[in-house]
């Protein structure tokens, strides 16, 4: 079974990411979840470039899954 990265974003936090104008704080709240995202290797890193780099609005590549933990821990941080 495949899964969509993208999708189960969309669905879980109900932020449209698809959005060319999506509010800085969204697109923080989108990138936490997914540092927070348990089990990262069940989606496949290309899953992972297109979702951050869609968020980012910026090309992302990602060499390993300790790249894509490392570079989303800022975000799970919380604004306040």
């Amino acid at each position: 079974m495949t899964h969509d990265l993208l999708e189960e974003l969309k669905r879980e936090t109900k932020i449209p990411v698809t959005s060319s104008r999506l509010a800085p704080e969204k697109r923080w709240e989108a990138l936490g979840w997914l540092c927070r995202l348990p089990c990262k290797e069940r989606f496949p890193l290309k899953d992972w470039e297109e979702t951050v780099s869609c968020l980012l609005g910026c090309q992302v590549w990602f060499g390993g899954y300790e790249e894509v933990e490392k570079s989303l821990k800022p975000f799970s941080l919380t604004i306040h």
